[in-house]
Order: structure tokens, then sequence, then C-alpha cells
């Protein structure tokens, strides 16, 4: 075997040993050595490697089957860091996360110019802040979730930020050229987030509904994320639900996006606020530039009746399209997530109550519709796990 062969090999090795000390330690080198079907002096000298770089640690001795009582081994989830960035069309995120993905520092700030330089520009200037004081050698990677459709690191189109064919990751290696740097689809990479931190960490099968300024769906099968034959999968935002519906920005009429997504609240809203000054949105925004998902939240928390209508329709129609992913995929759980899912029972009542009354009985009983339990923080988690999942592949 060439030296190079076997450096791959025993790299490959590596990360298996790191994939069942993170996912399923603490455990013994005889029982990663049986795990992995790894002969004992391969362990061995793999995991003093690991140890020696800090990212195995011995934490003591665990029970007795006889004979000596074996040293376990646990992954060491401060031995380096990871940065995840959430980039939407009116917002930019970042946080630095260590290994385990908590997030020790985080910084959000408005999107004033989504163009690509300009977008480049803010990633460079927060990814300087978060690692004020930490060397290179300490990130593991950068993780990038982006709004759209992405492949290999390009931004083939991006409705919400009016790009086509941006070479996102050749861009942004010439500023940041001593960090690895992986770029995917704001919803693939809030599923993987689910899988590694999220409700679903047990699950074999689940799909996760983010409902923000777009819609999608993403989807884990047989315990692997699916992405379709190039990458694609999971615009289910486009839909068509009502084909003589409102325009949608992809050009269609009546798409799902175009009926419950952020921005389609906030557009019903608008049309109705400017022509009743007596709604309460008008108590909370002084115009119209300010009504958005949130406000409109706002609005129905207070009472306002064509806010509540608003998330009725949107949950309305949501339940609809969530009962045809069930039909298609049987799968044991959905978990709904984005900023529009913070709503709450505003959302997730009438979602609910049109799912069920779509489902026949055998189905209603074996899949739960849940919402996430990762908060705000959900796509910033999702883009560290994207970095462990690019790191231990």
């Amino acid at each position: 075997m060439k030296v190079g062969d076997q450096k791959f090999l025993r790299d490959l090795n590596k990360k298996a040993i790191l994939k069942l000390a993170k996912y399923q330690g603490p455990l013994s080198r005889a029982e990663m050595a049986s795990l992995t079907g790894l002969s004992s002096t391969t362990v061995s000298s793999l995991v003093n490697e690991l140890i020696n770089e800090g990212v195995l640690e011995e934490i003591g001795e665990g029970a007795s089957r006889g004979g000596r009582k074996p040293i376990l081994l646990r992954f060491n989830p401060d031995s380096f860091l990871v940065i995840g960035i959430e980039i939407e069309g009116d917002f930019i995120a970042a946080s630095l996360m260590n290994l385990d993905l908590t997030i020790i520092k985080k910084i959000k700030k408005n999107l004033l110019d989504p163009s690509e330089f300009g977008v480049i520009r803010e990633i460079t200037a927060l990814v300087k802040d978060l690692t004020k004081e930490i060397s290179d050698e300490k990130i593991l990677g950068i993780g990038i979730a982006m709004t759209g459709l992405v492949e290999d690191g390009v931004v083939k189109r991006s409705i919400n930020l009016g790009w086509k064919d941006v070479p996102m990751g050749g861009l942004l290696r010439r500023e940041i050229p001593d960090i690895p740097i992986y770029i995917d689809n704001i919803g693939k990479v809030g599923v993987l987030g689910k899988k590694h931190a999220g409700n679903d960490l047990k699950k074999e099968n689940f799909i996760y509904v983010r409902v923000g300024t777009g819609i999608s769906a993403n989807f884990v099968l047989k315990g692997e994320v699916y992405r379709g034959s190039k990458g694609y999968a999971g615009e289910f935002g486009h839909m068509t639900l009502e084909p003589n519906g409102p325009l949608c920005h992809c050009g269609n009429r009546g798409c799902l996006e175009a009926l419950a997504s952020g921005w389609a609240i906030a557009e019903r809203m608008k049309k109705i606020a400017l022509n009743n000054k007596s709604c309460k949105i008008w108590e909370i925004v002084e115009n119209e530039t300010e009504i958005t998902a949130k406000t409109v939240e706002e609005a129905a928390r207070s009472g306002d009746e064509a806010a509540l209508q608003i998330y009725r329709e949107a949950g309305y129609y949501l339940g609809i399209g969530i009962a045809n992913l069930i039909y298609l995929y049987d799968p044991e759980l959905i978990v709904i997530g984005g900023g529009v899912s913070r709503a709450g029972e505003l959302l997730m009542r009438p979602l609910l109550e049109s799912l069920q009354s779509r489902l026949p009985d055998e189905l209603k009983d074996s899949v739960k519709v849940v919402p996430t339990i990762l908060g705000d923080d959900e796509i910033l988690i999702g883009a560290g796990a994207l970095v462990l999942d690019k790191a231990l592949q």
C-alpha cells in the first residue's frame, strides 16, 4: 500500500473512532475495537494520537467484565471550535461554538447590503470579531447557511438575496484562506442541527419543515440527510396549493411560500392595514416598511383580528402541505422550525387542526408534529453541525 493510501486509511479510521466517541461514548478501547472492527493494536495507536491531539481524553475506569477495569475515553468538545453563520434576506448572524455545538458567543446584525460583496464583507468582519485572540488552528471550520440553491460552494440561485451563480466559496476563501469553509442551503443546514442536537437524534426518518422568509422541507431518511440528485431536494415552499393564488417570488402563483411564509404574512397584513387605519398593527409600527411577520405576530397577540386571521390562514395552508408530505414519506416525526414558527400556538394550532382533518386515524397516530426545541439558534447550530459533518465524513 502506498504511503498516501496508508495515511488516507489511517485518517478514515481516526474519524470512525471520533464518531463513536462523540455519539456513543464514553467507550473503552476494547469497545471501540469491537464496534469498528479494527484490531486492538490499531485502535490503541489511533487513540493515543487523538489523546495527544487533545480530541479524546481519558475519564477514569469503567465497570469490569472480569479482569482489569477498562479506561473510558470521551470526546473532548473543547478541543476545537467551529463558527456557524446564518444569512437571511434581511439579517446575518454568526456564532462561535465548541464541538458540542454549545454557543460561546453570538452576533446578529441587519443585512444592509445583500449583494455578494456586501455579504462577504460582513462575514469576514464577523469571523474576525468572533476569533479575536484565537488562532486559526483552533477553528475546525466555518459553516454557512444560505437561502437559495447551493452546489459545491456556488449559490446557483437565491431569490431572497437576488443572487444567481455566485461563487461564494471561492470568493470567501480569498478573504479567509486558512480556515475550511462549508456552504449549504439553509434548510439542509437546519436539518443537520436537528440531527446532531435537536429533537430527533434517535429518529431514522424525520422531516424538518422550516417556515421563515421562505419555506422548505428537508429529510432524514434511514438516518441520512436526503439531498436529491443535485442537492436541491426540499423546495417544499414551491408546491402549488392555489393555482390562481398570489404571485410567488419564483414566478408561479399559489405556492405554499406565497401563502404561509414570513414575507407572505407581512404582505397580507400590509394590504389589509393600508385600507384599515384602525388595525392594531399601527400601534406597533409607524409605517408599512416596519410590517414583518414578527410585528404581525405582536398584533395577533394583542388581539388584532386581522392578524389572527392571517396566522390561521398560514397554519391552514401549512397543514395541507404537511399532510402531503406525510402521505409521500411516512416519517416518524416532523419538526417545525424557522422564524415564523416562533409564533407558537398562533401558527401551530391552526396547522395541526388543518393537518388532522386530512389524515386517516392510522397516520394521525404514527407521526408526531412538534416545534423545534432549538429556538432562535437552530440554524447557527446547524451551521456548526455542517462543519462537524464534513470533518467527520
